[in-house]
């Protein structure tokens, strides 16, 4: 890789590199990373020429005329003065150093990639205020002689001011139209911070930059399809302006993070990403590299329930952009850098994401249902913010404050989950009555919890009192007691009950028979409510000399003959909060036998069997906890 010249001093050696060591240099190059390489001195040579200021547009084109495959890339960033013209190829030059915020801070990017895209290419350059540009061109002949470093410089009158233009006169790759789309897409992520208006808006900037791929305009990757929920503050928010100082940094480290969950499971686009200088580096990590993983710094294990959280990082520096922790590819993270781990003086990236991040990795997909965070993107007209992540400002603080997490005991959340689940036991719905914010998210969780039979629920003007929505099961038990003793009597009076105890009165008797009976006059002594059956299941609470209510005949109180002796299947579901729900079938017996196991009458209809199991798994738990 390296020549000796023996020196005029005998004891002493000179070491010159050969021109070999820019073609080994390009192995670890293919075309996307080349093609953003040499993008990446574009945009530098943008901000040193007019920081970035002004229109600013690359082009990369090509042209296919027979065998060979012509590569060219041109921008408008201000061009290179004739004197600088080393500075584009030559090894070991670069004006990096003059350029703060730079993004190609290594000087021999542009160089292995210009020789990994392909040999022989041509330089081209006019400066702003120059009266006419310049090329070389560099050819295999030139890599075969050492000694002579040199090219010569030719005038070129047809280039226009501030353009540089790179020929690559036989592509060594393959080009087709999905090798365009490839990198428009790699473009599109790369320089998001830079071609998105929206993200502009957001951070305050106004980069007027085009990339075009054979004439077709580069699509910025956007901005994350955050959920902006309004409940216990889960929503996403910007942590800015974090000052991180390095030993043997000249100039801090700014750290920005913005962290919140997707409004679905995406397993492309969950975990973190990565900006260094506005470029984007590293996209979607579930690793060491973006902050997972056991260490002391770390949040802990990415796993599939946590495919809703989404992180972003970005650092900016206007000191040495060497000491960032990059690599010379731009295209991983080094996680043991000092930036990143810190020292003992200075809190790191990571020990700064753990301590912001680390509220909403414990709101995975087991935690919050997709119902609180699905309906709630940015176009909502609850989502909090404006559907804009909140920015709180960090640059003279070392510790987050507790109003700036969300509320991990999910206590909003969690309320409005109890009455999904107690409306849907006693069939009826609130729609009318819940706060307007709240709608989307009991709808939905509603929807789940009634197996997408919504249409079945009746709509009630009042909320059921407290008691209910804590305990369900044992109201909606005692409801069918009610009904169950109707009908062994011949009864069907709903008559006394109140609004929310109708529906799942009615649906007990409906299921038992085709069609309600006419009413007639009864004179028996039976609970009309719920609240009047005694400990013994035909016991009033009530007068004794008291007749009874006038209620509805009733017949046919057991099950069909022809289903008296079907099998009897029960499941277990699990993940039933959660967006992988997954079931198994736990136990199959023949209907008496289920219904002997449950001490009931081996004729009772569904709806006793349902009721007297759903009471008996509840004692089961009720018992296991008291324990």
């Amino acid at each position: 890789m390296a020549q000796r010249h023996e020196d005029s001093a005998p004891q002493r050696a000179r070491l010159l590199p050969t021109k070999n060591t820019l073609t080994a240099l390009k192995s670890d190059v293919n075309l996307e990373s080349a093609c953003l390489e040499l993008c990446d001195n574009a945009l530098d040579a943008w901000k040193r020429t007019n920081n970035r200021q002004g229109d600013m547009t690359i082009d990369i084109d090509v042209n296919q005329s027979g065998k060979a495959t012509t590569l060219t890339i041109r921008d408008n960033a201000g061009g290179v003065p004739r004197e600088d013209a080393a500075m584009l190829f030559g090894l070991g030059q670069t004006a990096k150093e003059h350029i703060s915020g730079s993004i190609g801070t290594y000087g021999v990017g542009a160089k292995k990639s210009l020789v990994n895209l392909g040999v022989p290419f041509e330089i081209s350059s006019r400066a702003s205020d120059a009266n006419e540009g310049w090329s070389y061109r560099i050819t295999d002949e030139w890599f075969e002689d050492d000694q002579d470093w040199t090219v010569p410089i030719r005038e070129r009158k047809d280039i226009e001011p501030g353009v540089t233009e790179i020929k690559i006169e036989d592509l060594n790759y393959e080009w087709t139209d999905e090798t365009g789309e490839l990198l428009r897409e790699e473009l599109g992520e790369a320089y998001n911070l830079f071609l998105s208006d929206e993200l502009q808006c957001y951070h305050g900037n106004s980069y007027n930059l085009t990339i075009r791929v054979d004439g077709e305009s580069v699509d910025p990757e956007g901005i994350p399809n955050w959920s902006f929920s309004p409940f216990d503050g889960i929503h996403p928010r910007r942590f800015e302006n974090i000052e991180i100082n390095v030993p043997g940094m000249d100039e801090p480290v700014t750290l920005h993070i913005t962290v919140g969950l997707l409004t679905k499971k995406d397993a492309q686009n969950s975990g973190t990403d990565i900006y260094i200088q506005k470029r984007k580096i590293a996209s979607n990590l579930r690793g060491t590299e973006g902050g997972f993983g056991t260490g002391k710094e770390s949040l802990g294990q990415f796993s599939a329930r946590h495919e809703r959280l989404k992180i972003i990082l970005e650092l900016e520096t206007e000191g040495d952009g060497q000491k960032l922790p990059w690599d010379t590819q731009k295209s991983s993270i080094d996680p043991h850098n000092p930036v990143m781990r810190g020292s003992t003086d200075t809190r790191g990236v990571y020990n700064w994401v753990r301590r912001t991040v680390k509220d909403y990795f414990n709101l995975d997909a087991d935690k919050v249902a997709t119902a609180f965070v699905e309906p709630y993107d940015s176009e909502s007209q609850f989502a909090v913010n404006d559907g804009w992540p909140v920015r709180l400002d960090y640059s003279n603080r070392t510790r987050i404050v507790t109003d700036h997490r969300p509320d991990t005991d999910l206590t909003e959340i969690e309320d409005i989950k109890k009455q999904a689940a107690a409306h849907a036991t006693l069939r009826i719905s609130c729609s009318d009555v819940l706060d307007s914010w709240q709608l989307p998210a009991y709808k939905s969780q509603l929807d789940r919890e009634t197996d997408r039979n919504l249409d079945n629920l009746v709509s009630i003007s009042e909320l059921p009192p407290d008691h209910v929505v804590d305990d369900p099961h044992e109201v909606a038990g005692r409801i069918n007691e009610l009904a169950r003793i109707h009908l062994e009597n011949g009864v069907y009076y709903p008559d006394e009950l109140t609004e929310w105890q109708e529906p799942r009165y009615r649906e007990y008797i409906e299921r038992q028979e085709e069609n309600v009976p006419q009413r007639q006059d009864i004179k028996q002594e039976l609970p009309a409510t719920p609240s009047e059956i005694g400990t013994d299941q035909n016991e009033l609470n009530s007068d004794p000399n008291d007749v009874g209510p006038t209620g509805y005949v009733h017949t046919d109180r057991t099950a069909d003959k022809k289903v008296k002796d079907e099998t009897a299947e029960i499941f277990l579901v699990l993940g039933g909060e959660s967006d992988d729900e997954r079931g198994a079938k736990v136990l199959e017996l023949n209907r008496p036998e289920l219904c002997r196991l449950l001490g009931i009458e081996t004729d009772a209809v569904d709806e006793i069997i349902w009721g007297n199991l759903e009471m008996q798994f509840k004692e089961l738990v009720q018992d296991t906890q008291s324990k």
